[in-house]
Formats: C-alpha cells, structure tokens, sequence
C-alpha cells in the first residue's frame, strides 16, 4: 500500500484540545486534504480499542494515512506517552519513506516529554 493512503493527515489530540484541533481540522479539509479526525470517523458502536477479532478504528485510522499530525498541549502531555509511542513509530521510523510524523504546539506548555520522545527516534534517550 505505499504511496496509496486514504488519508492524508490523522490528527491525535486530546479530547480536552477538541475544539482548537476542530478548527485545524477544518481548515486542513478546506485546504483539500483528506483528514482522519476521530468524530468525523468514529461512529457511535465503533470499537476504539483493539481486540482479536477487530481492528481498532484509532489504529485503523493511523494505519491509512500519510501523515501522523501530533497535536502537542499541557492536556496531549497528561495523557500516557508509552502509548503514545507505539501508535506513533511506523511515522518516525527513518526508513518509512511514506510516513511522516509533524508535531504541532498548540500552546506554550513545558514540551520536556517531547525532547525525550525525539531522542528516542534519533536514538538517544
């Protein structure tokens, strides 16, 4: 499937940060891009959690786009990081020519987790 995503964007935020990620969401959509937000996607009965016999829609979503847009917040750093990083890393993985991974601030809180997670996709820590 490289090179043929359904999605260009998928936009992981948390759901405290939903209207602010609403409007870029929008914006991204009117601009012609093909965004995966999660209650575009999401329908009421849809598992968001994965389990043996389903996919996830979450993880369905990160699988079918292009580009993982990570939006960044004091809310997005409360919320578990070692998750974070395993639905995150087929974006950072430097030999994934077809993935991308952009993270966006969506205020001025402290981004210490962030350094610590890009150390881990450069290789240090």
């Amino acid at each position: 499937m490289p090179g043929e995503f359904p999605y260009d964007v998928f936009l992981s935020h948390s759901a405290k940060d939903k209207p602010v990620v609403r409007d870029v969401a929008e914006r991204l959509r009117k601009d012609g891009l093909r965004v995966w937000f999660d209650e575009w996607e999401i329908r009421p009965g849809d598992s968001i959690e994965k389990t043996q016999s389903k996919t996830a829609k979450i993880e369905e979503g990160l699988e079918r786009s292009r580009v993982l847009v990570l939006c960044m917040s004091a809310n997005a750093f409360g919320s578990d990081w070692a998750q974070l990083e395993s639905g995150t890393f087929r974006f950072r993985d430097p030999l994934n020519k077809d993935r991308r991974f952009l993270p966006l601030r969506l205020d001025d809180a402290p981004i210490k987790e962030l350094k610590l997670f890009c150390g881990r996709f450069h290789g240090r820590t």
